[in-house]
């Protein structure tokens, strides 16, 4: 087989492509939040939905092809039970867990919005550790990860949310203190 279409390019492609879409959506939804950005929410939270879903399909895609893989399989209960795997337990369970906190938060917002409320939102904040645990363990235990190209992707990524989350709370301190002012 080609090495561009190799298992192991495939499984190293969708963890990279995963971890783009998901950080994409997690920017997106703190930059909805912005107030600035108000008349554009409504394209911005189906930006925000699409890359979220796409993304988490990727995450589906990774684990398919880890468990065909014929170098290093692993088995579904490696796949699915956290800390399970023969390779490297620790990090494959992080990212066993992330997977589940992104199925938590994207079935919740998309399936059971409205019924739950206001604990939707508590919910939706299963997002960060989420994305972090994806974070460390893309980081931690890919193959590429020590290459200046992965790194690049990295911290860019980590950039772009850390700067997001620090717009989100500074629009919102200067909203609270507009409100107090009144």
């Amino acid at each position: 087989m080609n090495d561009y279409l190799s298992t192991w390019t495939l499984i190293r492609a969708s963890g990279f492509l995963a971890y783009y879409l998901l950080t994409l959506s997690l920017g997106i939804g703190l930059l909805s939040t912005i107030s600035i950005m108000k008349k554009k929410k409504g394209i911005l939270i189906q930006l925000h939905q699409f890359s979220g879903w796409t993304g988490f399909l990727t995450i589906i895609f990774h684990i398919l092809l880890l468990w065909r893989d014929s170098y290093a399989p692993y088995s579904l209960a490696e796949l699915f039970v956290p800390f399970g795997a023969k390779n490297e337990p620790l990090l494959s369970g992080l990212g066993t867990l992330s997977f589940y906190l992104f199925l938590i938060v994207l079935g919740s917002g998309d399936f059971f919005m409205k019924k739950l409320g206001k604990l939707w939102k508590r919910i939706h904040m299963l997002v960060f550790p989420a994305w972090l645990l994806m974070c460390i363990h893309g980081m931690a235990i890919g193959t590429d990860s020590s290459e200046p190209w992965a790194l690049l992707i990295y911290a860019i990524g980590i950039s772009f949310i850390l700067v997001l989350g620090f717009l989100r709370k500074v629009d919102k301190k200067i909203l609270k203190q507009a409100a107090n002012s009144k």
